[in-house]
């Protein structure tokens, strides 16, 4: 009896991706309007404009896995269908590096929008952003040639084809994990000495606090795609197994589209739900909301850098 779609772990891997989907389909568009009736579309904004291209092509080719055999167990497949997961396991490789890539970037962005004056941030969060670039353009370029042909990565069939060792691709895989996992960290961190010195009220702390919670959510992503994958090398199924570390990659990129984009709808919020804004200290009266700061941070300068 043929396998029907949906099996094993398939719908895990098609729950997760239309979820994440349906939240970035709602909040991606509530950021540019934000941005755009506020006067405040900057380089972050366009950033992760660019960033929704592969993130979408990312989000095809997960949902196309989870139909076409990733996540099932090898039994139910035959060797065409193992060999057409595979290639959809493939793609799904290229576009996680993609997409990964502008959607930090305009994170680092923005929060060089938020740090305004103070070198020593931007310095910071450039040098980490370079970092995060590097290692994900080196594993996108090793991934994609390291089979010749390219297509012996999924039909290993492929006359004169090799690829270079397994164990040299789950080395790649580990650096650019633990690469990710640190710049999300740094992400979700660096915020709280730029807040430091700021008085904020309740509602600004508890949104703040949202905010940093869900940053590290996309490293807690990495961490459990990374258990994922070094489980890999004792897998016997491998397109079963595989669909786990589909997921959370997935949700890696997803929860940092999403942490984005919502990270600049609180001027929306406020205005939808009446929502307190921060304190205003003396003197200039700059904002000390997060979003606030982003906003006017193209006006004014901080009235008490670090």
């Amino acid at each position: 009896m043929s396998p029907t779609i949906f099996e094993d772990k398939a719908p895990n891997v098609a729950a997760a991706i239309i979820i994440l989907v349906a939240i970035s389909a709602v909040v991606f568009p509530l950021r540019i309007y934000t941005r755009i009736k506020h006067k405040a579309f900057g380089w972050d904004d366009f950033t992760m404009c660019c960033a929704a291209v592969p993130f979408g092509a990312l989000s095809v080719f997960c949902l196309g896995a989870a139909f076409l055999g990733v996540g099932v167990h090898k039994w139910n497949l035959d060797e065409e269908k193992s060999e057409r997961a595979m290639m959809w396991f493939f793609f799904f490789e290229i576009f996680f590096c993609i997409a990964i890539i502008p959607i930090k970037l305009s994170i680092s962005l923005m929060l060089m929008r938020v740090a305004g004056p103070k070198k020593n941030y931007t310095y910071a969060l450039w040098g980490m952003a370079s970092l995060f670039i590097l290692a994900n353009t080196i594993s996108f370029l090793y991934i994609l040639f390291r089979c010749t042909p390219i297509s012996f990565a999924w039909n290993t069939k492929t006359p004169g084809g090799s690829c270079l060792p397994s164990r040299d691709l789950a080395d790649v895989y580990y650096a650019d994990t633990a690469v990710n996992i640190l710049t999300d960290w740094f992400c979700a961190l660096i915020p709280l000495p730029l807040l430091y010195t700021l008085q904020l009220n309740l509602n600004a702390k508890l949104s703040v606090g949202f905010l940093l919670s869900l940053g590290i959510l996309a490293s807690l992503s990495a961490c459990i795609r990374l258990k994922y994958t070094v489980n890999l090398n004792n897998s016997d199924d491998y397109l079963y197994s595989v669909a786990d570390v589909m997921i959370w990659g997935y949700a890696e990129n997803g929860v940092g589209f999403i942490v984005g984009c919502v990270s600049t709808l609180r001027p929306l919020f406020r205005e939808m739900f009446s929502l307190g804004g921060g304190n205003h200290s003396g003197g200039g009266g700059s904002e000390t909301d997060l979003e606030e700061l982003d906003l006017e941070q193209q006006e004014e300068e901080w009235e008490n850098p670090l």
